[in-house]
């Protein structure tokens, strides 16, 4: 017979003893499944401070990816102030240039004004010359027209020569050239000049504005001829008044070189 089946015949003989060992049994049985339970509990808690453990490295992780993002942004405002603070200087320098600018511009303006006012002035200058350039040729051709008279010159041929002699002088003509009579497109040309191209109608007295009707007639015709608009001189000895007046009028209006040597 076996240990075992000699413990069963003992417990069936015994009830009470029976009885006891299978109270002393469910207390052992209870505690061996406490303690089963225990120990997965302190498995699972273990479990669990490991990944609270991880949680807390991924927060310290976090926050210090935090620190440097808040570094990082301390860093571009920095540079925000920087640029902000550059960008106010280059406005200030832009508002010194420009009134920079403005002043240059009211300094201009002066200069302009200075300008035209010696214009002015030499535009005055330069009509007073020319006036009495004018009046002094006048003079002086009437008197030596006269004159010519008794030299064996006719006035015509002492107006080409005088007036010759004043284009070279002024640079208007080359040296080596002259006024000369010219017949152009059948038309008799008192004084010519090829290039630069001159007309010239030269006559002793005017009594009415004919003279003047003649030459622009006469420098329409080298106009066509030359193809381009000639230099336009009316010279007369002497004129009446009214007549002079109008052929003032009339050499104003057309572009026309007028001297009336005397006006009676």
């Amino acid at each position: 017979m076996s240990l075992v089946d000699e413990l069963i015949k003992e417990l069936e003989s015994d009830p009470e003893k029976a009885k006891k060992l299978l109270e002393k049994m469910t207390e052992f049985y209870s505690e061996l499944s406490f303690s089963l339970q225990i120990r997965k509990l302190v498995e699972q808690m273990s479990l669990m401070v490991e990944e609270q453990t991880k949680i807390w490295q991924e927060i310290s992780k976090i926050w210090q990816e935090i620190k440097a993002i808040k570094e990082e942004q301390t860093k571009i405002w920095q540079e925000i102030k920087a640029i902000k603070e550059e960008q106010t200087k280059i406005w200030q320098e832009i508002s010194k240039i420009w009134q920079e600018i403005k002043a240059i511009k009211e300094e201009q303006t002066k200069i302009w004004q200075e300008i035209k006012e010696l214009k002015i002035g030499q535009n005055r200058l330069e009509r007073k010359i020319d006036h009495i350039y004018e009046g002094l040729s006048a003079s002086i051709m009437y008197v030596f027209g006269e004159l010519s008279q008794y030299a064996g010159m006719t006035f015509e041929e002492f107006v080409r020569k005088f007036l010759t002699d004043r284009m070279r002088r002024a640079g208007e003509i080359p040296t080596d050239r002259e006024l000369k009579p010219a017949v152009i497109e059948g038309e008799e040309i008192d004084a010519f000049l090829e290039d630069p191209l001159i007309v010239v109608e030269i006559t002793a007295h005017a009594k009415s504005p004919e003279k003047i009707e003649k030459l622009l007639r006469k420098a329409e015709k080298i106009r066509e001829a030359y193809g381009r608009e000639p230099r336009k001189i009316l010279i007369v000895q002497t004129a009446d008044k009214d007549v002079a007046k109008e052929l003032r009028r009339i050499a104003e209006r057309e572009d026309v070189e007028l001297i009336v040597g005397r006006i009676l």
